[in-house]
């Protein structure tokens, strides 16, 4: 009997101790970054971790004082296992936290000492809670969330509750005070200097009569009122999060059901053996986005087409840590119907002409394709027929004006206006004189006026361009404008746009070889309209610029660090330049040709010398793609 008993249990430690970190991965999670090498986080502090954007939902109350000074090393944690980010969104609820290996939990409780421990959730799994955060850990493994209903949803179910019981929602009496304040008074229509008529239209003496407010007072918002409806929204919010809580723990921990078992393209990525992947499904985020509600809720089967024309669009990256390099490879995959498109879209030839304007010695550039006539009639034979088997009145509408439009139209000259190849370069900060207005107000005697001030400021030498084959539409526009105001001047071989930039700064247009360029570089523009010439990008950069596929980009990230002005550099968003501020390094990305599955973009950054801090080179990527993917 006793064997009997002893060899579940056996099974059961061996099951939940054989769980690794990204087992414990929620379902309802669409960024996920997983660090495989966290070896490299050792010497990087809690409070590191809790500063950076992708930790924000979990730093309320999460840590205290007592973690000052301590590591990751610190905590406990498995640094033979992965740890794993990740953040969902959609209309019910949001969640964020990671997963992680456990060595020792006492440790683990050293840092995570504000956690009490309650009754578990699920058989065979301890539960401890902070505030809004959640610790679970069954084995070896754990995972620290929080949940959150999401505010416009929490709204919404309070005001019907709130409403249903009978109560006026509290800040009813307030828009029926502004209301009737709109309605009854008009400082226009009645001053002190207007006499009082009757309805006769003689004038008469005015009788001033004391008269009794009868507009309904503000509601106090510390009012009981006030206090009752938000004591419901608060109770509505926990039991809400309790629930959804349990429902995800009972899913990963008793059903085993969990993100990399729902999604083989995650299960694959995790398998990869660079330093760190991160994976972003943006099908799921085009279909959890509230701002489709409406089409949703109006045109459902329009909403599942477009959402099955999304599906698949799914983002997988790797990042690898080099003594000289970090290289990052993206790969953006589509389904059938997007990826059709796309591949048409980007099938553009690269225009050898815009090399010509971009000088050897530019701190960054970028180039870029697409074929916008391409892209426009596979869109046109992917889409229109979504949108023609729609029976709504307005949709149908717009379906003919497009299918007129789209005979009428010659659509050839129409993209032949911008034939595909884009170009941009960056050279450097220049210190300029500026013009602003100031406001100023004397409280003494009441005036008030405006002044100009002469100023200096930073401002970025920028130049951008495209090409195309009807030189003629910008020259129309700009000999209008040229009309319109004497600041647009034909100087030949160029136009100038005087006190375009900060009201001062004059913006360069030119319209040669078969671009139209816009720039504030004054020696493009005066000296080299016709390009650079023998001065102009040559060798490796150029062969890599004409063979990517629908862009490529080039940095001399030093110098352009260097060139930066300090408020940038002390911002927290740009972390991850802040922290190569004084080393010499290139970034390169490279595009590869897009398929009807994929296309792929690899960024290396080079640099002199070693990592001073590898671990928090790894964190400041994965917060900037963290930053890039996520919408707030």
């Amino acid at each position: 009997m006793k064997i009997k008993i002893l060899i579940p249990i056996t099974l059961l430690g061996a099951i939940s101790w054989g769980q690794k970190s990204e087992d414990i991965i929620p379902k309802d999670a669409v960024t996920v970054f997983s660090l495989n090498n966290i070896t490299i986080l050792q010497k990087v502090s809690m409070d590191e971790l809790v500063s950076y954007d992708f930790m924000t939902e979990l730093q309320s109350e999460l840590f205290d004082g007592s973690t000052q000074g301590k590591t990751l090393k610190d905590a406990g944690i498995d640094f033979n296992q992965k740890m794993n980010i990740f953040y969902g969104k959609n209309p019910e609820f949001e969640i964020s936290g990671f997963t992680f290996g456990i060595s020792d939990k006492e440790k683990l409780f050293s840092v995570f000492d504000d956690f009490d421990r309650k009754e578990s959730l699920v058989a065979g799994t301890e539960y401890y809670n902070n505030y809004f955060n959640h610790l679970m850990i069954q084995g070896n493994v754990g995972l620290l969330i929080r949940v959150d209903t999401d505010q416009g949803k929490l709204t919404e179910i309070t005001d019907s509750i709130w409403v249903s019981r009978g109560f006026e929602l509290p800040w009813m009496e307030d828009e029926y005070y502004d209301e009737e304040q709109m309605d009854t008074y008009d400082e226009e229509e009645l001053t002190d200097d207007d006499p009082t008529m009757n309805e006769e239209g003689d004038e008469v003496e005015e009788i001033i009569e004391e008269e009794v407010d009868e507009t309904p007072i503000a509601v106090d918002e510390t009012s009981d009122l006030f206090k009752n409806y938000y004591e419901l929204r608060d109770s509505i919010e926990s039991e809400y999060s309790r629930k959804r809580l349990l429902l995800i723990t009972e899913e990963l921990f008793a059903q085993k059901i969990n993100l990399k078992g729902k999604d083989a393209r995650l299960a694959a990525q995790l398998t990869h053996t660079s330093d760190g992947i991160f994976y972003l499904d943006n099908s799921r985020n085009f279909k959890n986005t509230n701002s489709l509600f409406y089409l949703q809720a109006m045109f459902p089967d329009l909403y599942k087409d477009l959402n099955d024309l999304y599906t698949g669009n799914v983002m997988l990256g790797d990042i690898v840590l080099n003594a000289k390099s970090i290289d990052l490879k993206v790969e953006a995959n589509y389904g059938d119907g997007l990826g059709s498109i796309y591949e048409e879209l980007n099938s553009a030839k690269f225009d050898k002409n815009v090399l010509k304007y971009i000088p050897k010695n530019n701190t960054g550039f970028f180039t870029y394709k697409i074929d916008l006539k391409k892209g426009y009639e596979k869109a046109y034979e992917v889409i229109m027929p979504i949108l023609s088997e729609e029976k709504n009145a307005r949709i149908s509408a717009n379906v003919l004006t497009i299918e007129l439009l789209n005979d009428f139209i010659n659509t050839d000259e129409v993209f032949n206006t911008y034939k595909g190849s884009m170009f941009g370069t960056f050279n450097g900060i220049k210190r300029v004189k500026t013009k602003r207005v100031e406001f100023f107000y004397d409280e003494e005697t009441f005036e008030y006026g405006e002044k100009e001030i002469e100023a200096e400021e930073d401002m970025p030498i920028f130049t951008l361009g495209f090409t195309t084959g009807r030189p003629d539409i910008p020259n129309k526009i700009l000999k209008h404008m040229a009309r319109i105001t004497s600041q647009f001047k034909n100087m030949g071989d160029y136009w100038v746009y005087e006190e375009a930039i900060l009201n001062s700064v004059p913006l360069y247009m030119i319209n040669k070889n078969g671009l139209f360029i816009f720039t504030n570089d004054e020696d493009l523009a005066k000296n080299h309209s016709n390009g650079y010439g023998t001065d102009a990008i040559s060798g490796t950069p150029a062969k890599n610029a004409a063979k990517s596929g629908s862009m490529y980009a080039y940095m001399n990230l030093g110098d352009m660090i260097s060139r930066l002005p300090e408020t940038i550099l002390n911002d927290h968003r740009f972390d991850v330049l802040a922290s190569m501020k004084g080393k010499k390094g290139e970034v390169e990305v490279i595009s590869t040709k897009t398929t009807r599955q994929k296309t792929t973009y690899n960024l290396t950054y080079r640099f002199d010398g070693t990592f001073d801090n590898a671990g928090k080179y790894l964190l400041d990527l994965v917060n900037t793609a963290y930053l890039v993917s996520t919408t707030r």
